[in-house]
């Protein structure tokens, strides 16, 4: 069970979880501030200020003034001096990262089973109902198989049971999840992840990354249940070789200071298939694969393996790697950045 709150709070208040604050501000014409309360409205179901309409100003120059993706080309400009329409502008190395994400975006758009959608107002549903997910942890409780509305209620525990219905209707409407056979012991209906929702593990992985590298504040570092929930919904799309069999713990050592870390997860391989995938790292897997959360993000985005340590059957863990990125990233050209030192 999820069974934590989801807020992650600071002594400077709300951050978002990991990759989804990016995302919606990559998506949305409204003001990072703003977005911010909405992601915790998103988070915890409780109102906390009233959204009005973009800012005109806002509109007319919006992220061109952010000076967390754009700075003045010229190095003499006075630090403060406003930004004006004649400004020549580059992206700041956080900038730079945008059109990788807005890449992967698209081609996770171009997925949906209701037909392929485009970045911008078409998506807008969608993406408020995979981030209202996201935040509140309603997927990461969905992460490891089908559960019941209830069941999800009373795993993650912050929201109330009208607030979550009407998250998990939304995700049903927009093709992030299906009604799964069965019932709960009560005889509540179950529901369950599909394939689009499981790879929109790709766009919150590269938003996570630019996060990481370049922190903006108002964000999160990658916490244990996102680790676990991520690896729950990505490995059974994994297509290997049915000569590929056995255990396999995937471990992540999280940031200084980020709770239960290592963080990650035991799968079991039969005849190429992930069958099962648990939370927890089983100490006698037959394959243990191991790296920080930068290493991770690397092998999987970029297939750049520098930190990724491995034991036992390492054919088995070298392909799990491999297959992670293809199933994520095929398609997607790669960005152009410094090798980690």
């Amino acid at each position: 069970m999820v069974n934590v709150a989801s807020i992650q709070a600071t002594d400077e208040g709300y951050r978002a979880r990991a990759g989804a604050l990016t995302l919606l501000y990559l998506s949305s014409p409204l003001e990072r501030p703003v977005l911010r309360t909405l992601m915790a409205e998103l988070t915890t179901g409780v109102k906390m200020q009233e959204i009005g309409p973009p800012d005109p100003e806002f509109m007319r120059m919006g992220i061109f003034e952010d000076s967390y993706l754009l700075e003045p080309a010229d190095p003499d400009h006075p630090p403060g001096e406003p930004i004006g329409p004649d400004t020549l502008l580059q992206p700041t190395p956080a900038g730079k990262q945008v059109p990788f994400i807005g890449a992967v975006l698209a081609d996770w758009l171009r997925r949906c089973p209701q037909g392929p959608l485009e970045h911008g107002p078409e998506s807008g549903r969608h993406m408020a109902a995979l981030l209202g997910g996201w935040a509140s942890m309603a997927i990461h409780a969905l992460a490891g198989g089908p559960r019941s509305a209830a069941q999800v209620c009373e795993a993650i525990q912050v929201l109330d049971r009208e607030a979550l219905d009407a998250r998990i209707d939304s995700m049903l409407a927009t093709g992030l999840l299906e009604q799964a056979p069965g019932e709960d012991p009560d005889g509540e209906p179950l529901v369950r992840a599909t394939e689009w929702l499981r790879r929109a593990v790709a766009p919150l992985a590269a938003a996570a990354r630019m996060e990481q590298r370049f922190p903006p504040g108002d964000t999160a570092p990658i916490a244990a249940l996102d680790v676990e929930a991520a690896f729950q919904l990505t490995l059974p799309l994994l297509k290997l070789p049915r000569r590929f069999r056995g255990t396999c713990s995937l471990a992540v050592e999280l940031e200084e200071g980020v709770a239960g870390s290592p963080a990650g997860v035991t799968a079991r391989v039969e005849d190429g298939s992930v069958v099962a995938c648990e939370r927890g790292l089983d100490p006698d897997a037959q394959v243990a694969v191991s790296g920080d959360t930068g290493a991770w993000l690397d092998a999987v985005i970029d297939r750049r393996t520098e930190g990724i340590s491995s034991s036992g059957e390492r054919r088995l863990a070298k392909r799990i790697l491999r297959e992670l990125h293809r199933t994520l990233f095929k398609g997607v050209p790669p960005l152009k950045i410094p090798r980690r030192r």
